[in-house]
C-alpha cells in the first residue's frame, strides 16, 4: 500500500523481559523460601511455647491444688483444735474465728465475723485482740458469757507478709475454767483436811469447857428467876447462853464441814420446806425480813425431793438470811423449786447490790466473809450440803439486778448411797 511504512520490531525485547520476570520469580522464591523458614520457626517456637505454657499451667494447677488441700488441712486443723483462733485485719475488724473460739466467746460465728475486734473485751473492758502484754505474751482473763464466766489465757500476735508489712493480729484462746475450777477443788479439799485436822483439836479443847459453861449458866438462870430481887441478871445469864449456844453452833458447823456424817434421806414436800425455811429466818432474823416481800413459786405443785430435810433446810435458811441481809431488811425476795427432767432446783433471788464476779469463785469458800461480823460459814456449810447431796451450788445475776443463788440436787437418790466423804 502506498503511503504505509513498516516499523521493525527490536529482536532483543523478548529475550530482557523473559530475563526481567525470571528474576522476578527467582526473588520471589527466595522470599517465599524465607517466609517457609520464618513460619517454620514460628512454628516451632509456638509449639515450643505451648509445650511450655503447659507445663506451666500443669505446675500451677499443682500449686493450686497443693494451695488447696494446704488450706482444707489448715481448716481442718483449726476446727479441730481445742484453742480458739481469733484473726482481725489492720482495719480492726474480725476476719476468721474457729468453732473453739466461738464456744468459748459464747457467740456465734456469724456474730463474729465482721464485727469490730474492741467488742470482744473481758469482763474488765479490756479488748481481747491488742497488744496490752506485748507481743505473744500470754495473759489470763475471765471473759463473760451467757452460760457464766470463762477463765481464758491467751497471747496475741501480729501477722505480716514476705516484705513485714502487718496484715492483722491473731489471739490463740485456751479455756482454763475446768483447770481453775480443778485447781480450787484441790485447794479447798486441802483446807478441808487441814479443817478436819483442826476441828478435832476444836472438839476436846474447846467443847468440854464450854459445856461447863452453859451447864452454869442455866444454874444460874434458873436462881435467878426464882429470886425476885436479882431478876436484873436474868438478861445477862441469857446472855451467855445465847453465846454459848452461837459458840456451840459454830463448833458443830466446822465439825460437820470437815467430817459430816452420813445424811438421813427421805421424801420432803418442797414447798413446806421452803415455808419452814421462811418461817425460821423470820424467827430468828425479824429486823432482816421486816419490810421484805416474798415471792414463792413450785413448780409443778405438789413437788417432793429426796433429801436430808435438816441439812437441806439448814442450807436454804442461810442462803435465804444471807439475801435478806444483804437487801439490809427491805426489798425483794424471790424463792422457788423447780422440777426438771432429773433435778429440783432452789433458787433464791434479792434485789440487792449483787455479788461482784471477781468474788463468785470464793463465796463457798470456809471462812471466806465480806460481812464485819460474819464466821464465812453460811455458804460453806450451803456448798458442803450440796455436793452430800450430789449436787451444785451456783451464785449469778438475778433479773433487775441483785444475786441469784440456784442449789441444785439430783430428783431421786439412793439413802444406801448417801454417806459422807
Amino acid at each position: 500500500m502506498s503511503g504505509l511504512t513498516a516499523t521493525p520490531m527490536r529482536s532483543d525485547a523478548a529475550p530482557d523481559q523473559a530475563g526481567e520476570l525470571k528474576d522476578a520469580f527467582c526473588a520471589f522464591s527466595e522470599v517465599a523460601d524465607r517466609l517457609r523458614a520464618a513460619y517454620e520457626g514460628l512454628s516451632a517456637s509456638a509449639s515450643r511455647l505451648d509445650a511450655e505454657l503447659a507445663t506451666a499451667n500443669e505446675r500451677l494447677k499443682g500449686q493450686v491444688d497443693e494451695l488447696e488441700n494446704l488450706s482444707g488441712a489448715l481448716a481442718a486443723v483449726l476446727r479441730a483444735i481445742p484453742c480458739g483462733v481469733v484473726v482481725a485485719g489492720m482495719d480492726g475488724v474480725v476476719v476468721m474465728a474457729n468453732p473453739a473460739a466461738e464456744r468459748i466467746l459464747g457467740r456465734k460465728g456469724r456474730e463474729l465475723i465482721g464485727s469490730a475486734a474492741e467488742s470482744l473485751t473481758d469482763v474488765d473492758g479490756r479488748a481481747l485482740l491488742r497488744l496490752h502484754e506485748g507481743p505473744g505474751a500470754v495473759a489470763e482473763r475471765m471473759i463473760a458469757t451467757s452460760d457464766g464466766a470463762r477463765v481464758v489465757d491467751g497471747g496475741v500476735v501480729t501477722v505480716t507478709d514476705t516484705d513485714g508489712r502487718e496484715l492483722g493480729v491473731v489471739e490463740v484462746l485456751n479455756d482454763r475454767s475446768e483447770v481453775r475450777a480443778l485447781k480450787e477443788e484441790v485447794r479447798r479439799l486441802d483446807k478441808l483436811a487441814e479443817l478436819g485436822r483442826v476441828a478435832a483439836i476444836i472438839a476436846h479443847e474447846i467443847r468440854n469447857p464450854l459445856s461447863g459453861i452453859k451447864g452454869f449458866a442455866s444454874l444460874l438462870l434458873r436462881e435467878l428467876e426464882a429470886d425476885k430481887e436479882h431478876s436484873g441478871g436474868v438478861r445477862f445469864a441469857r446472855r451467855i447462853l445465847e453465846g454459848a449456844d452461837r459458840a456451840d453452833a459454830i463448833i458443830d458447823s466446822v465439825l460437820f464441814l470437815a467430817r459430816p456424817r452420813a445424811l438421813a434421806l427421805a421424801v420432803v414436800d418442797a414447798e413446806t420446806l421452803l415455808l419452814d425455811a421462811l418461817e425460821d429466818v423470820a424467827t430468828a432474823k425479824p429486823l432482816a425480813m421486816r419490810s421484805v416481800a416474798v415471792v414463792r413459786r413450785i413448780e409443778p405443785p405438789g413437788l417432793e425431793v429426796v433429801c436430808d430435810r435438816v441439812r437441806l433446810l439448814q442450807a436454804l435458811v442461810n442462803l435465804i438470811q444471807n439475801a435478806a441481809e444483804a437487801m439490809g431488811g427491805k426489798g425483794r425476795l424471790a424463792v422457788s423449786a423447780v422440777a426438771s427432767r432429773d433435778s429440783v432446783r432452789f433458787v433464791v433471788e434479792d434485789s440487792g447490790p449483787g455479788v461482784p464476779a471477781s468474788l463468785r469463785a470464793r463465796l463457798f469458800e470456809p471462812f471466806f466473809t465480806t460481812k464485819t461480823d460474819g464466821a464465812g460459814l453460811g455458804l460453806a456449810l450451803v456448798a458442803r450440803i450440796a455436793e452430800l447431796h450430789g449436787g451444785t451450788i451456783t451464785v449469778g445475776n438475778a433479773d433487775g439486778g441483785g444475786a441469784a443463788f440456784t442449789l441444785t440436787v439430783p430428783s431421786s437418790q439412793d439413802p444406801k448411797e448417801a454417806f459422807a466423804s
